[in-house]
């Protein structure tokens, strides 16, 4: 084995505008060459994985600040600094053939990105169904697009709201009549099941899913000042990222997930528990827990917009002719605004090939960011 080499070049600048305003710009590239992997050996050799120096990859960032006074007087100031990078990685050499770690939720292939989420694509448009079923997809006809957005089958002159009232669920299309003939095995396809996209020789794919590291991420923080009083707030975004909510998938299993409750739904609306927790399975019958891996139902968007830090602090003075005294309230991680379903979109697994609970982006019951209050009184002599 030999040590992976690293290197690096930046570029920075510093401006003033207007003898007021100040603007930071970088920009990095850094090449990691010998990388130092553990691709599977062959079955042969009698081990699971072997490490050797097999990879080059290249990392870009951007990074761009920009602070703003607005206010600056004797009692009052008031200032606002915005923040904005963005990183990508590619895996721009690769010596061994591709493969998967971390089961089959990251690929390593040459040409792709660090960080790639893989899994089983449920179909979600007409255009993912093979050529000559295309025309059959739409509303009012065979194969329309349910509450949850997937294309499902329902035949000749039904709809997505007639499961219950037809006694329709669990009634199957031939294999034989099934796009991609019902696949590996020639399975029969269900009524109102989410299918699975397939190639075309009718094997279920692992696709691209979803992207570990984000498009870009900012931040804006606020410093103010009133004579003795003094306030900071920051609010931090991630923009692009996903996140396999592996604990929504597997508590599907065990109709613990909110996915799964019925309850306030029409009998237009209302699906059977065969739809949310049962394994795909050579019997055509199956749902959204699939089999325990990433799928595209729970690698879900986790941009998300937060509170980080809001403090307020006060400047006492000397008690008493004694000391310096300053008060002060602080709150992290107050409010976070996103579509995520899980407890926090800022989570990761750590270890792993990956090494990094940023790039291994599994919700896989890990504790979420904590709330928390610090109060302090402090004071210097």
């Amino acid at each position: 084995l030999r040590p992976e080499v690293s290197t690096e070049t930046e570029y920075g600048m510093d401006l003033e505008l207007f003898s007021k305003y100040g603007v930071t710009l970088t920009k990095s590239h850094n090449v990691i060459d010998d990388q130092l992997l553990q691709p599977p050996p062959p079955a042969a050799a009698g081990f699971a994985s072997q490490w050797t120096n097999a990879g080059q990859l290249t990392n870009n960032t951007v990074e761009v600040s920009l602070n703003v006074p607005l206010v600056a007087s004797r009692h009052v100031d008031y200032s606002v600094r915005f923040n904005y990078d963005r990183t990508t990685s590619v895996i721009t050499k690769l010596d061994i053939p591709e493969y998967f770690i971390e089961g089959t939720m990251f690929k390593m292939i040459q040409g792709g990105a660090l960080g790639q989420i893989y899994g089983r694509k449920f179909v979600k448009e007409c255009g993912q169904l093979p050529a000559d079923f295309q025309a059959r997809c739409g509303s009012g006809l065979e194969y329309q697009t349910n509450a949850d957005g997937f294309i499902v089958y329902v035949g000749q002159g039904n709809t997505v709201n007639d499961g219950i009232t037809k006694n329709l669920w669990m009634t199957r299309l031939p294999a034989a009549s099934a796009p991609w003939k019902g696949g590996t095995g020639g399975d029969p396809l269900s009524w109102g099941m989410p299918i699975l996209e397939r190639d075309a020789g009718g094997a279920v794919g692992v696709l691209p899913l979803g992207q570990a590291l984000p498009r870009f991420r900012w931040s804006a923080a606020q410093n103010f000042r009133y004579k003795r009083l003094t306030a900071y707030g920051l609010l931090d975004a991630t923009v692009g990222k996903s996140v396999w909510n592996q604990g929504r998938q597997w508590s599907l299993g065990d109709f613990m997930h909110a996915d799964a409750d019925q309850q306030g739904k029409s009998v237009a609306d209302a699906k059977p528990v065969g739809y949310y927790f049962r394994a795909i399975s050579t019997g055509g019958v199956g749902g959204l827990y699939d089999v325990l891996g990433p799928n595209n139902n729970t690698v879900e968007d986790a941009s998300f917009v937060k509170l980080r830090e809001l403090s307020v602090g006060y400047k006492i003075g000397s008690i008493a002719g004694v000391g310096n005294w300053n008060l002060a309230l602080i709150g992290r991680n107050l409010i976070t605004f996103t579509k995520y379903k899980g407890f926090d979109p800022e989570v990761g697994l750590g270890g792993g090939q990956l090494g990094s609970a940023v790039l291994n982006a599994n919700d896989g019951y890990v504790f979420p960011n904590l709330r928390q209050f610090t109060f302090s009184l402090s004071t210097s002599f």
